[in-house]
């Protein structure tokens, strides 16, 4: 039997057709896949950045309590975020930028009870139970959290540089990288016999635990900012300036979470300062010069140098001015650091 032109046509043209549904789901697909990849990223980005905050609300017998209001609030800046916790009693509050928090729980029948002195830092997960006790909603409990000695909800291995250790430790060229190789596990390591500026780039390299110096990952608020080489980055200087605009960064020495990924050695995590509802800053200058270094060992003509010493000048200077732009809403920081040598 055959069949006519015309039926062929037919059939040709629900092929076709069958082909255009199909390339309009895959347009369709493709643009989910590229929205989810981008929104997947912004999440990954934002978890090696900020910390977390979780918890369990009881009453005092144990018993959980479901539908309470969790407040978390950040007492520099005045942000608030408002939970209620679930079934179990449980509630989280992901994605938090650092800095000094307090939480309060509400129930009615129950006191209030408020939580202070929670320190977040980068990455971290704090565990924070709340035991509501019997009474008036508006009788207030005011307990003061302290640090726990051991993070409970990871296995990675890290150590934090606090703030305080990056502004009061003396840091030889104000590269805050530096400070990476006061941990257990981390030595230098130079640039064999190749180029270290134009193999390696200019930033220090160091292994941890064993790793080679290419294998680390550097971030800086969620960011790669490895160097060309997938080194530590630097500056013409060998150094990463602006120490002042850091406020702390963890370095992971291994059993590194899924979110951070990509680096088979050592992950250091910085965050920049930000603006607080009270304005702070800083002027520095620091000067090294020749004229104010007393002779060494092999300057002395008599060990073979020449009497004086070599010229050396080396100027660093700069500050920092952070506050608020409208309290509790906007805020504003911003840092300068010049080195000048020669």
């Amino acid at each position: 039997m055959g069949m006519s032109d015309e039926g062929y046509q037919a059939i040709d043209s629900d092929k076709k057709g069958s082909i255009s549904i199909k390339g309009s789901n895959m347009s369709r697909y493709l643009q989910v896949l590229a929205i989810g990849v981008i929104l997947g990223a912004l999440v990954v980005s934002a978890q090696v950045s900020t910390g977390t905050i979780s918890g369990v609300v009881q009453d005092q017998t144990g018993a959980i309590i479901a539908g309470a209001m969790v407040t978390v609030r950040n007492v520099d800046t005045g942000a608030v975020r408002t939970l209620t916790s679930d079934s179990g009693g449980r509630y989280l509050a992901p994605v938090l930028p650092v800095g000094n928090y307090e939480v309060q729980g509400q129930q009615s029948g129950f006191q209030t009870e408020v939580r202070t002195g929670i320190n977040l830092t980068v990455g971290r997960e704090e565990v924070i139970n709340l035991a509501l006790k019997v009474g008036q909603l508006s009788d207030k409990v005011t307990i003061t959290a302290e640090a726990p000695l051991v993070e409970a909800t990871t296995s990675a291995m890290s150590a934090l540089v606090d703030e305080r250790t990056i502004r009061d430790l003396p840091l030889d060229g104000r590269s805050y990288d530096r400070l990476a190789l006061l941990q257990p596990g981390v030595v230098t390591m130079g640039a064999g016999q190749s180029s270290a500026a134009f193999d390696y780039g200019e930033g220090t390299r160091f292994s941890v635990t064993g790793s080679r110096a290419y294998a680390n990952s550097f971030m800086l608020d969620g960011t790669d900012i490895n160097d060309h080489a997938n080194g530590t980055p630097g500056g013409s200087a060998g150094t990463n300036l602006g120490v002042d605009g850091v406020q702390e960064f963890k370095i992971n020495t291994s059993v590194s979470g899924a979110e951070i990924g990509r680096s088979s050695g050592g992950v250091i995590s910085a965050v920049t300062r930000s603006g607080t509802n009270d304005f702070h800053g800083a002027a520095f200058e620091f000067l090294r010069n020749n004229a104010l270094d007393s002779p060494g060992y092999f300057d002395d003509v008599k060990h073979g140098g020449t009497g004086t010493i070599a010229p050396y000048r080396r100027n660093q200077f700069g500050g920092a001015l952070g506050g608020p732009v409208k309290k509790d809403r906007t805020f504003f920081f911003g840092t300068y650091e010049g080195l000048r040598q020669a």
